[in-house]
């Protein structure tokens, strides 16, 4: 259901602008911005190349097209962006398997672009309790 909303390019694009303009304004360093699905591949690209920062797609699991979960640039910090988070399961997955291939590698946060449909969206202090990482 929240999928089909992303379909209609007016609504992407208020998504893409908004999220732009929340995470333009961050005072963090982070030089990716990871994805899992396909929600996530209709609009982090373009968020990506308006920040000037790297992509890495985290698929849910290895589906034949590639051997690799984790396609993209080794990246020192990164941020997730998300549609929402229900239970946590696509931000640990992300998390996980970014570290599988690049320990070093540090989530700095995650960003929601339907935070309408996030169980976060009224205590976003509570994301960093659970998942270890701050609400952006």
């Amino acid at each position: 259901a929240h999928t089909s909303r992303i379909l209609n390019h007016k609504y992407r694009n208020k998504i893409i602008i908004n999220a732009y303009t929340k995470l333009n304004k961050l005072d963090i360093y982070y030089d990716s911005i990871a994805c899992c699905g396909t929600s996530g591949l209709m609009v982090v690209p373009q968020i990506a190349e308006l920040l000037k920062k790297n992509i890495i797609v985290i698929r849910k699991q290895k589906d034949g097209y590639s051997d690799f979960l984790v396609e993209g640039p080794s990246s020192k910090q990164y941020i997730i962006i998300d549609d929402l988070i229900c239970s946590g399961d696509t931000v640990k997955h992300i998390i996980k398997n970014i570290k599988g291939e690049t320990p070093r590698s540090k989530c700095v946060g995650v960003y929601c672009y339907m935070p309408e449909e996030s169980v976060y969206r009224k205590y976003p202090e509570y994301c960093k309790r659970d998942l270890g990482i701050d609400y952006l």
